[in-house]
């Protein structure tokens, strides 16, 4: 017979149970993988790394810069010496505007140099021989637009590196453009925009501009020194993607074939597969006793086990992601007996497709669950309703008793609530952290809210 429990005891039993209940949540919520890294390694096996200079020679680069020099000669000698230390692996080109090159003004730009890998010469060479048009006017967003169709036949990562003496001068509405052209060719790009020498009158104008382009920077540069300065900064970053594009994949990478829907790089969900924790509370175990299905349509069972009990955790897996998932039932000697929980609602993904996961971007995991305690020896109703958005952040090193990685950083904010019987528990907020590896899953997590905190490192892992 199961033990009875006087009132006096049964606030504890809901407290136990909200806080198992909150748990999982962080335990699930840690799965929530980030496959940016994914993404990036499956980019690079196919890779081609471009950058693409894009120098201004509007005449009013023939203003005398500090040096004594005009700004286009200064510009062209600087730019010539970065370009020397440019990745030989890059594909490279040289685009001007305001040469002449073009009868119309405001479409007078130019490819001078096209691209080709280790071209610096041909760059340092082509920089030598460029010139103002006294008659030109300064089209900085037509050689922008140039530049990305220039790329948009070639798999990424992107660069263009513009250096300007000032505003556009024939289009106000010119970074709406730019915006449209980028989405239009759906490359991987990042564009960066050195103001060099510009006239503080038009700075916020070049400003404004850069910021409608998603992934672009702009970055004053008053001086010779600064735009050197600048300059390198620019280039020592392009090189750093490049070199990571050109890495070969790892073993996961070129040999990981998803047996199922729920077999993610970075959570490979496949029969046999396990994990061991060291956490604050104790050991955590996860352990795949069930996972099948195909590529379409597929499910996992995760035995999840915690210091004084285990639960089960079903997964639900379609090419969209690891989109649901349902909790079985709880079996703890804290709360006295087997409790049942079970998700009764749920929308948004809980893992999206793995093309969505970059830095910066977020979703939204949801669902309601009730939770009743049939072993406790009370009657117990109780719903659970949580929200959480999740965010990747990018990659770390991360050291862990199972070793050191490159780890995706995903962190979390979590709202969960708690009613029914006696409780009433709204806004219950917690701030997770998670790091995940290819061909392992999670290797760190930690959670922290206004009156707990914890977490977990790996210490062993098995995937068939």
């Amino acid at each position: 017979m199961a033990p009875t429990t006087s009132p006096q005891r049964r606030w504890p039993i809901y407290l136990a149970i909200g806080c198992a209940v909150i748990f999982i949540c962080v335990c699930a919520a840690s799965v929530a993988a980030a496959a940016y890294s994914y993404v990036r390694s499956q980019r690079a096996a196919a890779a081609q790394p471009t950058i693409e200079y894009i120098l201004d020679a509007s005449p009013r680069m023939q203003m005398a810069s500090e040096s004594g020099d005009t700004r286009l000669v200064v510009a062209r000698g600087v730019l010539a010496d970065i370009v020397r230390t440019a990745d030989p692996r890059l594909t490279a080109g040289l685009r001007v505007f305001g040469t002449g090159a073009e009868a119309r003004g405001c479409e007078d730009t130019d490819l001078v140099v096209p691209f080709a890998t280790a071209n610096q010469d041909e760059i340092e060479s082509g920089l030598g021989g460029v010139d103002s048009s006294p008659q030109s006017d300064s089209p900085v967003a037509e050689a922008m637009i140039s530049a990305i169709k220039d790329m948009a036949s070639t798999d990424g990562p992107h660069s263009i590196v513009v250096v300007t003496g000032g505003a556009d001068s024939c289009n106000p509405e010119s970074g709406a453009l730019i915006q449209q052209e980028a989405e239009r060719a759906g490359i991987e790009m990042k564009l960066f925009v050195i103001g060099f020498e510009v006239p503080p009158d038009e700075v916020e104008a070049v400003r404004a501009l850069v910021d409608l382009v998603p992934g672009a920077t702009y970055l004053n540069a008053p001086n010779p020194a600064s735009l050197r300065q600048r300059l390198t900064e620019i280039q020592t970053e392009v090189n750093r993607r490049a070199a990571e594009a050109f890495e070969e994949p790892s073993d996961v990478s070129v040999t990981h074939v998803a047996e199922t829907a729920c077999d993610h790089p970075y959570l490979p969900m496949r029969s046999g597969a396990s994990w061991t924790y060291a956490t604050t509370e104790g050991t955590l175990a996860w352990t795949i006793g069930d996972a099948g299905g195909s590529t379409e349509s597929a499910s996992a069972v995760m035995e999840v086990g915690f210091p004084g009990g285990s639960m089960a955790t079903h997964w639900t897996c379609t090419p969209a992601g690891i989109v649901s998932y349902d909790f079985g039932s709880i079996s703890a000697g804290g709360i006295g007996g087997l409790v049942a929980m079970d998700v009764t609602d749920s929308s948004g993904v809980w893992l999206p497709a793995v093309e969505l996961l970059t830095p910066g971007y977020s979703w939204t995991n949801n669902y309601t669950t009730t939770i009743s305690a049939p072993g406790v020896g009370i009657e117990i109703e109780m719903t659970s309703t949580t929200d959480e958005t999740l965010t990747v952040v990018g990659t770390e090193t991360v050291s862990v008793p199972a070793g050191t990685f490159e780890a995706l950083r995903i962190d979390s904010s979590l709202v969960s609530s708690i009613s029914g019987m006696m409780v009433a528990v709204p806004g219950i907020t917690s701030n997770s952290s998670y790091w995940f590896v290819e061909g392992i899953g999670i290797v760190r997590y930690v959670y922290r809210g206004e009156d707990f905190s914890g977490g977990g490192d790996l210490t062993a892992y098995s995937v068939p």
